[in-house]
């Protein structure tokens, strides 16, 4: 028999924070997402406090005190790094191991000697608190939907379960199911679930109690199957982040509107060597570069312009200085004087593996050195932090950059994140 292991970094984005901060700890604490505009992540102590996820920043005053709350701009640069240091450490310690999200991760083991197992995952959940600071809990189960559920159970008892707890007996599995209210499965979003509340469903238990068929006729196959994996059948799976994509794209929505050409060019080279730097972390090269800028469309006193425009590269590639290129000669194409924009954006297609790339009957470019040189600047920059080598523009401060009125970061933090990395 094989179980499934869920390995989940506790309030992962709150948890980054308090690395940096220790004056976080024990207090209520949120991170908002682009341009301040909600909450994406809480601390146990804010949702005692009432905040729901996705509350908007400026409704948190109706939940309670909003002096008593710690609220924190995203830093998801951060937030990938220190992933990638706790999910190091899970593959040096474990096998078989899909990365689900920035914060989750699936892995398998066979059922036997659970004793041993648990006091082993109990140290790598130790091992990654001391190592990186960031709080694990993990949950194992006949299947993937069933692991979830087990991790939320660790996540709550950490001093009784070590931080790993194991739903495997039947009778376990049927208590558990009986304390999961029905919005807190994974695959069942909100208006599922207030959907099968009002048909008298209120926890996973009574959910699994629907006929298969009623479920499938009123809702979905997908849904079927979440009830299936609850019953303890697997057959549900993952796209892992680390297969490849179809394409990659990084956009935002500027703070306010802006009119400049030199802002908005410049947001769209940062999004260019962005979209390159995961091209090479995913060991993938694009073969089109298509860019888009578009305005305000709530704003009726300002004219509204959208468009994209784009461009096939001779050589698919992943070079920072050449995405950026394309992504500058798409940008050219199609911005226009005299509007003004508040979001663009960069798309990379035709995605393909870095392995074997066809060249162009004409293409004298030297791939082999850029490559060389891609592969210098990534290695410097992981050592010593992300942007220390970087391509000119590097508008760290423009514009274009989303709201974070509630950014904090001192020279102090700088320095123990460059160290740590």
């Amino acid at each position: 028999m094989k179980l499934y292991g869920l390995i989940d970094c506790n309030n992962f984005f709150v948890s980054c924070e308090r690395v940096f901060n220790p004056m976080l700890n024990g207090r209520s604490v949120v991170v908002l997402s682009n341009n301040d505009g909600c909450v994406i992540a809480r601390s146990n102590e804010a949702k005692a406090m009432g905040i729901p996820m996705g509350c908007p920043a400026f409704q948190i005053k109706t939940h309670c005190d909003p002096r008593q709350v710690v609220q924190l701009s995203a830093r998801h640069i951060m937030y990938h790094d220190l992933s990638q240091r706790v999910m190091s450490i899970i593959g040096a310690e474990v096998e078989n191991v899909d990365q689900y999200s920035v914060d989750e991760a699936f892995f398998t083991l066979p059922y036997e000697d659970i004793e041993r197992n648990h006091v082993l995952l109990a140290s790598l959940v130790a091992k990654i608190k001391q190592y990186v600071g960031i709080p694990v809990s993990i949950g194992f189960a006949p299947t993937r939907t069933l692991a979830k559920i087990a991790s939320h159970v660790a996540k709550k008892h950490p001093r009784i379960t070590d931080g790993v707890y194991w739903l495997v007996r039947p009778e376990a599995i049927d208590i558990i199911l009986q304390r999961t209210p029905i919005g807190d499965v994974w695959g069942i979003g909100r208006r599922l679930s207030a959907s099968l509340t009002e048909r008298g469903i209120n926890t996973a238990a009574q959910f699994t109690q629907m006929p298969s068929a009623l479920v499938r006729r009123l809702y979905s196959v997908a849904v079927e199957r979440t009830q299936r994996e609850l019953k303890g059948e697997d057959c549900v799976s993952i796209n892992p982040v680390t297969v490849a994509h179809n394409s990659i794209m990084n956009s935002r929505t500027f703070a306010h509107v802006i009119t400049k050409r030199n802002e908005v060019r410049d947001a769209v080279v940062v999004f260019a060597k962005m979209c390159a730097k995961r091209l090479r972390d995913e060991h993938v090269v694009a073969g089109s570069v298509t860019v888009y800028i578009r305005g305000d469309h709530h704003r009726e006193d300002l004219p509204y312009y959208a468009n994209s425009f784009q461009i096939k590269l001779p050589t698919p590639s992943s070079s920072t200085m050449t995405i950026v290129q394309h992504a500058l000669q798409a940008f050219g194409n199609v911005f226009r004087e005299g509007f003004s924009y508040r979001k663009a954006g960069v798309l990379l297609s035709d995605i393909t593996s870095s392995h074997g790339i066809q060249l162009g009957l004409f293409d004298t470019k030297d791939y082999a050195r850029q490559q060389r040189l891609m592969e210098a600047i990534d290695n410097i920059n992981g050592h010593y932090g992300s942007h220390v080598v970087t391509l000119a523009p590097d508008d760290s401060k423009g514009e274009w950059r989303p709201e974070k009125s509630h950014f904090q970061e001192s020279s102090r933090t700088l320095r123990i994140y460059t160290a740590m990395l």
